[in-house]
């Protein structure tokens, strides 16, 4: 483990760090299209299919960017190259966590039947995902907590929907995954403090990705005569 970075630095991993970076991430990818192909097959409506796909697209995208953004950290940083393909790598890194939270709660969010707020927070999910990727592009590890508290509000806001439920069957896996999130949090920030923090993060990321992904194959798509869809 190298130094805890100072202001406006980022952390230097050591080489172990950053493999462990990459594998702890590589694992996921194929694993995340597997469970895509088995939630498209499960899916026994247009709205169940698209909306699988939509999940299953971003699911596996934030393993991949992760992957590759990673591998060029560990090759071509310590070389000093590559430092504005590294620098984007590192942006769509993080943006793509923003698009993987909507993705996460919309198959939630519309095929279920929600109260207020739930009805519009469907929606207004991917304009907060859309507002994250705006800030990460222009402000990108300028403001660091405030890159953290932005993804934890944006990941634990749209959790008030669920409670207007009329069905809230499988929602406890869901507030599971979400714990394991929110610890992995923790170690996100403590990089230089503890070894091999961010991939500790990471492994946090595939386990609550992996609870997720179980809960919405259980408890969202089949045929399931007690949650018509409603309409979009």
């Amino acid at each position: 483990m190298n130094r805890k970075p100072g202001a406006g630095e980022s952390y230097e991993p050591t080489h172990f760090e950053h493999l462990a970076n990459v594998g702890t991430h590589g694992v996921g990818i194929i694993p995340s299209i597997l469970a895509f192909y088995y939630i498209i097959d499960a899916s026994h409506r247009d709205l169940q299919y698209m909306l699988m796909v939509i999940y299953g697209i971003f699911t596996t995208m934030l393993f991949s960017a992760s992957t590759l953004y990673h591998y060029y950290e560990m090759i071509y940083r310590p070389l000093k190259q590559k430092q504005r393909l590294r620098y984007y790598l590192h942006i769509c890194d993080r943006a793509v966590i923003y698009l993987f939270i909507a993705a996460s709660y919309t198959p939630w969010l519309t095929l279920r039947h929600c109260g207020y707020p739930g009805l519009n927070l469907k929606w207004m999910i991917w304009v907060f995902a859309i507002l994250g990727i705006l800030y990460q592009y222009n402000f990108h590890e300028k403001y660091k907590t405030l890159e953290t508290i932005l993804y934890v509000l944006v990941a634990t806001i749209p959790s008030v929907a669920m409670f207007t439920m009329n069905d809230r069957s499988g929602l406890e896996l869901m507030m599971a995954g979400g714990v394991v999130y929110i610890m992995g949090v923790i170690f996100f920030k403590l990089d230089g403090v503890v070894p091999f923090a961010h991939a500790i993060w990471h492994v946090h990321v595939l386990l609550g990705s992996a609870v997720h992904t179980y809960a919405v194959y259980v408890s969202l798509i089949g045929p399931d005569h007690l949650n018509p869809v409603p309409a979009v």
